[in-house]
């Protein structure tokens, strides 16, 4: 038996999740020494008793099966990362629940340790999310960093489509297999991903798929980022779902902030209100978070727009900055009187019109 092998005859078996999965290679070197250790060797594990090494010594009842998925493998020309090597994802190597074996087609070469941005987000965005987050992209861009996300509808396939329109690569996390893509509206994405990034999954070939496989799903993302960016989510809902794991996982964290009335910005709202999310006021956030350096020129405005249309708040905002000076957004605040994230939220509409600049620590001046 070798580690492919080994690897997915653990999958197969009932009750053998991916927490103890890491508790057995915790124990043992390698995934074939599991299946060559003796029941009593077993249940000197943690959290494994004579239940768990009675299912461990199945193992050969399920080789039909693992043999169709090798077949499956090697004819669809799946490629596989195994945990404890130098081609998987460092991030993802350190969450106590990561699978011992991924799945990936794709260009992406995981041996070059880049840093990675997971962008989660609701399915029924704003026009306010979607410019934002293709505004954040584009300001990551001469960064070269990886963008995750879950290839879903709304914010997913935004910022899939918002890397790849800046050159970056993107990795997109399936919920599923590699015998499906959902949603099937977005096969057309399907050959710039893979030659621009990668898909990417724990889920075997004819895996069931429902529901209850998303959240499987966004424990990777959550994983594969060395910071997490929530761009657009209610209270309740998968993204908020993901932030959760980021915090468990001890990862950065940010929100996008709306407007105090925007329904889609509530759950934003509430994780940089109980301090889970840092309040992302600037792209310039994430570079230093993540201590990026530019990789190539940053582009520059050759000439700014003449004729801008801005929103009473905007032009309120516009008349605090004054030309050659910087001003902090907390004292942005308070000199409107209005909230950190509100006015945060405005700075970042002006960014994206190209009024204002963002400057690290916090400070903004006229672009």
């Amino acid at each position: 038996m070798n580690r492919l092998e080994a690897c997915l005859y653990l999958r197969h078996l009932p009750g053998i999740g991916p927490i103890k999965e890491q508790k057995l290679m915790a124990h043992f070197s390698s995934p074939e020494a599991i299946f060559e250790a003796s029941p009593k060797e077993l249940e000197g594990v943690e959290g494994i008793g004579s239940k768990h090494s009675s299912i461990l010594k199945t193992w050969k009842d399920y080789q039909p099966e693992v043999e169709k998925q090798l077949l499956w493998l090697k004819e669809h020309q799946i490629k596989t990362l195994f945990w404890g090597t130098e081609q998987y994802p460092e991030t993802l190597a350190f969450c106590p629940d990561a699978p011992l074996l991924l799945f990936y087609k794709g260009a992406i070469d995981f041996a070059k340790k880049r840093k990675i941005i997971s962008v989660v987000g609701t399915r029924e965005n704003t026009s306010y999310g979607k410019k934002s987050c293709e505004a954040i992209i584009r300001a990551l861009a001469p960064y070269n960093p990886i963008i995750c996300s879950g290839f879903a509808y709304g914010t997913d396939i935004i910022a899939h489509k918002a890397a790849l329109d800046n050159g970056l690569d993107t990795l997109a996390c399936l919920a599923h297999g590699f015998d499906k893509l959902y949603p099937k509206e977005h096969a057309k994405y399907r050959t710039e991903v893979e030659q621009q990034g990668a898909f990417i999954s724990d889920s075997l070939f004819g895996e069931s798929f429902d529901r209850g496989s998303f959240p499987r799903r966004n424990r990777i993302i959550t994983g594969l980022g060395h910071t997490t960016l929530v761009i657009e989510s209610g209270i309740k809902g998968g993204s908020m779902n993901t932030a959760d794991l980021a915090h468990q996982y001890g990862r950065e964290l940010f929100a996008l902030p709306g407007r105090i009335s925007d329904q889609k910005s509530q759950g934003c709202h509430v994780l940089i209100k109980q301090h889970k999310a840092a309040l992302l006021a600037s792209p310039e956030q994430l570079l230093e978070a993540l201590q990026l350096q530019a990789q190539t020129q940053p582009k520059k405005t050759i000439q700014r727009e003449l004729f801008i249309s801005l929103s009473e708040e905007e032009k309120k905002v516009l008349k605090q900055l004054m030309p050659g000076e910087k001003a902090h957004l907390d004292s942005l605040a308070l000199q409107l009187q209005w909230e950190v994230r509100q006015v945060a939220s405005v700075l970042l509409t002006l960014e994206m019109k190209r009024c204002v600049a963002a400057l690290s620590g916090k400070y903004f001046e006229l672009a």
